[in-house]
């Protein structure tokens, strides 16, 4: 089965066995280790200190800010990895990499080349359109980088107040935070498509790259293009995840030692099952995850919006994702989902920001680790005995005025029971 462990595990092999691994049987050992590790979901190993202990033989008490062993290693991997694949002539199936600041590897898988369909020849699609695309694009992925260096090394060096916290928030946020359990800050990043000549094709209606490629906008685009050959790309993210990210490695980061940022994409169910995780990305990105907690869903993702299963009296049973008369403008509102439930295998917590809006997503993250928003939403959590949920579902309302969220309002909550 493409993209199968025994899939990963071949090509392991085939890159320890090659002239970029040849006679380094230490970072052969540290690259074998992270990706078994990576494969078994066993994530809490992932960490310098661990790796330090299990590769190295360290003492569990060696510091990490004195001794350099795993950063070193680490970055002699990733020279390693360049070296193979800028050598190797052809695209490989599988491709595993070790991003910068994070010792959690990431498998990328090849494509298949799209099917050629018999379509009418549009009018080319003007230089000037698609050059700001590809701006936009490279824009996003920069920022991407940017919060996942935050995320990775900023949140060891700021001191615990500089983020204002409270026991509410404290309270809220105790499943995810001061816990051994690894946190994966999972970001969106849509699918384009992108062309021979590097251009980029983004449908925001579709996430799968078999449904884009049936596309006849896709494909009149790709004709437009003169491009025989096109492959699905998940390089770019939403400016409010990446400021979503930054805040959150900012605020939890003091308080939690074991945070790294995943793409969407590339989130294995394993580790949903092994680590903590938060999610930030539109409904559709987590629909399939969201089916598989072991929860009843008490508010869900329709067409127009979110679905309330039960509304109460006098509550809307439908809420918006968003003003539709302003979903090309940076000024608006749009309804925000969080929904805090179990891991798929029932022993790790998952909380997933949910919005069609980048800013509404910003704006719930925000008030999620404001102290001011943090009081009055546990005021309204609390059932009668005075504790909160376990598991839960808010709706909240964001209004936003030039891309910035200026107003956060909670709309209603559910507590979720497990199945």
């Amino acid at each position: 089965m493409a993209g199968s462990p025994a899939e990963i595990r071949d090509h392991l092999n085939e890159l320890l066995a090659g002239e970029a691994f040849r006679g380094s049987s230490r970072s052969q050992r540290f690259l074998r280790f992270v990706v078994e590790k990576a494969l078994d979901g066993q994530f809490e190993f992932l960490a310098e200190r661990e790796l330090g202990i299990a590769i190295f033989g360290r003492d569990p008490s060696f510091d990490t800010a004195k001794d350099s062993t795993v950063r070193v290693a680490a970055s002699d991997v990733r020279a390693r990895l360049l070296r193979f694949y800028s050598e190797r002539p052809e695209q490989p199936p599988v491709r595993i990499e070790l991003p910068a600041g994070s010792y959690i590897p990431e498998f990328r898988f090849a494509s298949a080349p799209v099917a050629q369909s018999e379509v009418v020849e549009p009018a080319a699609v003007p230089a000037e359109t698609t050059n700001h695309w590809r701006t936009a694009a490279l824009a996003m992925s920069v920022c991407l980088v940017a919060a996942a260096l935050w995320i990775v090394f900023g949140q060891t060096s700021n001191p615990r107040a500089a983020s204002p916290w409270s026991s509410e928030l404290q309270e809220l946020w105790q499943p995810f935070i001061n816990s051994r359990t690894p946190l994966l800050v999972g970001i969106g990043n849509p699918l384009f498509g992108q062309f021979e000549n590097k251009t980029v094709y983004r449908d925001p209606s579709i996430e799968n790259w078999e449904d884009l490629q049936q596309s006849p906008n896709f494909e009149a685009v790709r004709k437009s293009m003169a491009s025989k050959e096109a492959r699905p790309v998940y390089y770019y993210a939403a400016v409010g995840e990446v400021q979503a990210a930054f805040a959150l490695g900012q605020r939890l980061g003091p308080r939690q030692e074991n945070i790294s940022i995943v793409r969407s994409s590339q989130m294995l169910w394993q580790q949903m099952a092994n680590a903590n995780v938060l999610l930030l990305g539109p409904p559709r990105f987590f629909v399939s995850r969201m089916g598989s907690m072991p929860v009843s869903l008490e508010i869900t993702e329709a067409t127009d919006g979110f679905h309330v299963v039960h509304p109460r009296a006098g509550e809307q049973a439908l809420f918006p994702y968003r003003d539709q008369a302003a979903f090309f403008s940076e000024d608006g509102r749009a309804s925000v989902l969080v929904t805090h439930a179990p891991g798929p295998a029932g022993n790790t917590d998952v909380m997933i920001f949910a919005s069609n809006s980048t800013f509404g997503r910003m704006g719930a993250v925000d008030a999620f680790t404001d102290p001011v928003f943090g009081k009055t939403l546990t005021a309204k959590l609390r059932d009668g005995s005075g504790k909160l949920p376990r598991y839960f579902q808010v709706l909240l309302m964001v209004s936003y005025k030039g891309g910035v969220p200026t107003e956060t309002s909670y709309v209603l909550h559910r507590e979720l029971r497990r199945r």
